[in-house]
């Protein structure tokens, strides 16, 4: 492209998207002093009517010197259009917007046509674009595909996604972390080297690499699943149960199907045995003791919050506030002795990360499991960790008390007590372990007191996060982690 642009890309535009990008909804920084915006590198593509586009890499510096990345894709646009509006440039005596064309289905095309017979794109940096993963399937689908064929999916979160003529997805990761996400790596390998067929397959993906070699997911291209929207919005319609009984008399069901897919799930990434990154590894001692270590951080500032919350408080809640606090510091670790004592009889793998309800799509017959990056706001190289495939369990678990209460908040008159959420978790369970025993599943302590100890921990540990966040955030909602904490560990005292 010309030199001006190249040069715009370092004069003008950091200042422009100083402003622009704390107002995106995928911008993690909104609550930090924002220091400077630089443009780490960017190449420059063409959609079909000829309209410059930049995939733009923007290095983001905080008051505290902490350093991220962000992806965009910008497009130069004579008109206005229904697109955010980073600023405007002018070049001689023409003037173009500049707009964040993520969800255009020309700019967005024009980068995806990189999946289709080119392996790799220049930066202006000296770095790279790296286009690889690619079917048949997708390169049909994308050199058929026109711009009434794309659409964006749902309000944007921490990535973009776009639908591509109802058969493929292409999700556009925001913030870039070094190395390969695990969206990525675990799509590639359940799809290629697993017969587990509940998620999205893999058909191509999209890698930065800096000019030092480094290399960033940018970005990954995904199987269409046809679905009745996610796990979440299906449980509480079946709470709601409008014209019969709350659950309509399916939902355990359901919840077996759901909790037998995710043991297989478990099972499908722990079978990569030759596979560095997927070979299950015992878990050690030094691993227990860095699981109770966190737990006691976390529940010494849970204390420490609910004291200072106390007074503020509904009769209720602070009732429950008060009826934690009472219990003996230890209860807090729940029935860690148990877990110690056997604590090397298992293995640990690799695992969803940020499992819970909302990260499923419920399908005419059973589920299917999305999002498999974890939880984006912690660092890469945490959530590649392996880990408890029970940390899964509880997260999906702690899922049904909060539908539970969702519903029974929406519909005053419409009691949940005929599908409480003990008995959601009970179906999930009886799922769970049975398909995990029909494996042989290296992944579960095989002592069922050590078992329910371990599931324990993993739901007070899960409860316990969603009682700072809900304190900090959403004090309405404390007393759903406040009564799950304190099922859990009066059963233990």
């Amino acid at each position: 492209m010309s030199a001006d642009l190249n040069a715009w890309l370092d004069v003008a535009l950091p200042q422009m998207l100083r402003d622009f990008l704390p107002g995106r909804r995928w911008f993690a920084g909104k609550a930090r002093a924002l220091q400077s915006v630089d443009i780490e590198d960017g190449a420059w593509v063409a959609d079909d009517a000829g309209t410059t586009c930049a995939l733009v890499i923007a290095g983001v510096r905080y008051a505290d010197n902490v350093r991220e990345r962000y992806a965009l894709l910008l497009a130069f646009v004579e008109g206005e259009r229904n697109l955010p509006i980073v600023g405007r440039v002018d070049r001689g005596d023409a003037s173009r917007w500049v707009v964040e064309a993520a969800t255009d289905a020309d700019a967005a095309l024009a980068l995806m046509r990189g999946l289709v017979g080119v392996a790799d794109r220049p930066t202006v940096r000296g770095g790279q674009l790296h286009f690889a993963d690619a079917t048949e399937a997708a390169a049909r689908v994308i050199t058929a595909a026109g711009r009434g064929s794309i659409r964006a999916l749902g309000a944007e979160q921490s990535n973009t996604s776009l639908l591509v003529d109802r058969a493929l997805v292409f999700k556009l990761f925001r913030k870039l972390d070094e190395g390969e996400n695990p969206e990525l790596e675990m799509g590639r390998f359940l799809s290629t080297r697993t017969t587990f067929r509940a998620v999205p397959a893999l058909h191509g993906s999209l890698t930065y690499t800096s000019p030092k070699g480094v290399p960033s997911t940018v970005g990954v291209l995904q199987q269409w699943i046809d679905n009745r929207g996610d796990g979440w919005s299906y449980v509480l319609g079946q709470l709601r149960g409008p014209g019969g009984e709350p659950g309509g008399g399916w939902l355990p069901h359901d919840l077996v199907t759901l909790g037998a897919m995710t043991a297989d799930f478990h099972a499908a990434l722990a079978s990569g045995v030759d596979e560095p990154a997927f070979a299950p590894e015992d878990v050690t001692s030094q691993d227990v003791q860095s699981w109770l270590g966190a737990r006691r951080e976390q529940a010494a500032r849970a204390r420490a919050l609910v004291e200072r919350s106390l007074a503020g408080w509904p009769d209720d809640v602070r009732a429950m506030g008060e009826s934690l606090l009472d219990l003996r510091h230890g209860v807090w670790l729940s029935r860690a002795p148990a877990i110690e004592a056997k604590a090397a009889r298992f293995q640990k793998i690799r695992v969803h990360g940020d499992y819970h309800l909302g990260q499923t799509l419920k399908t005419r017959d059973a589920f299917v499991i999305i999002d498999l990056e974890g939880e984006p706001a912690r660092p890469l190289a945490e959530r590649r960790l392996k880990h408890c495939a029970l940390k899964d369990v509880a997260g999906m678990i702690r899922s049904f008390d909060y539908a539970v209460e969702t519903a029974r908040a929406g519909d005053p008159d419409n009691s949940t007590e005929g599908v409480p959420a003990a008995r959601l978790r009970a179906a999930f369970l009886d799922g769970y372990l049975g398909s995990a025993r029909a494996h042989d599943a290296i992944f579960l302590p095989q002592d069922g007191l050590v078992l329910d100890a371990w599931i324990d921990f993993f739901e007070v540990e899960k409860a316990l996060y969603e009682l700072e966040y809900e304190i900090n955030n959403r004090p309405a909602w404390v007393r759903i982690p406040l009564r799950g904490i304190l099922r859990i560990l009066k059963g233990a005292a």
